[in-house]
This record gives C-alpha cells, sequence and structure tokens, in this order.
C-alpha cells in the first residue's frame, strides 16, 4: 500500500478559509509532483470527495477541523517534505495552525508534526526533525541531491550545508537557498535548463 501524507487544518489564523485553498493551489502549482498534487477540503469545496472526505474526518475528530487533505506518494520523498515544508510556510504567512501526518515514515520523530505560526510545536526546529543525511530526487537522465541545514559532510560526501541553508547539487554544481522549497525550485530550474541545451 502506498505511504500516505494527511494534512488538516485545525485553526485558519489571519486568513479564512478561502485564502488557505488559494493558497494551497498555489503550492500545488509551484512545483512538479510525483505524487497528485497537494489539496485542501474546506466547507466551499465543490468536489464531492472532498466534501465527503471533510465530513468524515469531522466525524471522528474531537477538535474542529477548518479544512483537510492527503498526499498518496508515489515514491519520491521531496513530495513529503513538500507536503512538512509548504504547510510550515503557509501557517508562517497566514497563521493558524496544522497537524501533518505521515504515519509510515521510517523516521519516528516525522510521523506527527504539529505547525503553528510558522514553528513546530515542541522543542525542536524544523530543520532539527528532518533528516540530517542527503536527500535524493531521480530525474531522467540526473539525479538531485540535497543536503539539509544540519548536514556536515562527515558520513557521506558532499557539501557542508550553512546554518539554516539547504545545499543542493546537480551534476557537478552545487548551490543553497534559504529552505528545502526554494532549494528545490533553483535545483529544478538548472535541471530544465540543462535539458533544455542538452
Amino acid at each position: 500500500m502506498a505511504r500516505v501524507v494527511y494534512y488538516r487544518l485545525l485553526n485558519a489564523g489571519r486568513a479564512s478559509e478561502s485564502d488557505w485553498a488559494v493558497a494551497v493551489s498555489k503550492l500545488a502549482s509551484a512545483r512538479s509532483w510525483r505524487s497528485d498534487p497537494v489539496w485542501l477540503a474546506t466547507d466551499h469545496s465543490r468536489s464531492l470527495f472532498e466534501s465527503e472526505y471533510l465530513r468524515h474526518l469531522r466525524l471522528d475528530s474531537a477538535e474542529p477541523i477548518v479544512g483537510a487533505g492527503f498526499v498518496k506518494l508515489a515514491g519520491d520523498e521531496t513530495d513529503a517534505l513538500a507536503v512538512s515544508f509548504g504547510m510550515l510556510q503557509l501557517t508562517q504567512e497566514l497563521g493558524g495552525r496544522v497537524v501533518v501526518e505521515d504515519p509510515d515514515n521510517p523516521i519516528r520523530k516525522q510521523r506527527q508534526l504539529e505547525l503553528i505560526e510558522g514553528q513546530v510545536v515542541g522543542p525542536r526546529t524544523i530543520d532539527e526533525v528532518m533528516v540530517s543525511g542527503p536527500i535524493f530526487k531521480r530525474l531522467p537522465h540526473a539525479t538531485i541531491t540535497f543536503y539539509p541545514p544540519r548536514y556536515r559532510g562527515r558520513t557521506m560526501p558532499g557539501p557542508s550545508s550553512p546554518p539554516g541553508l539547504w545545499s543542493f547539487s546537480l551534476q557537478g554544481m552545487r548551490a543553497h537557498a534559504s529552505g528545502f522549497l526554494e532549494a528545490e525550485a533553483e535545483a529544478m530550474r538548472i535541471y530544465r535548463g540543462l535539458q533544455a541545451i542538452g
């Protein structure tokens, strides 16, 4: 059975449900997903599936749920990271509270994340919760390697990531960015440019 990452919006913060739906839609279109892209079911959803999904979640929840969705992963760990980092970024921009659940994640500390106002609830930051080793995104004719902020090149070769920054390498080129989503976007721009020139 495929691994599924679930997310629930429990408090919309400074934004409305509609603002959240638009923001999640922008997140979905901002990157290429190997799985289906993220989506958010709210009271304004017109899809029967989304409406019923939200209704059933609410029946089983003791907490009020403003919106919810899930991503069925298609073998790409970067899709799971994009959900977590994307939702974290949205709580920073819009406020509110989101719970991300990844019950089949092999790393226990990543199975449930509670995100409030751009912060992970608990003593650790998002970068401390996420893996400290390289993450590989396999693409046709290339592999992008991402190095989290805690990576120091001790266990595997690669560039040490500057504190607070994500590094990446692609066909011998290296760079870094302020977050995972930004690093992935820049790496994909470089990848598409290399593909275009052959």
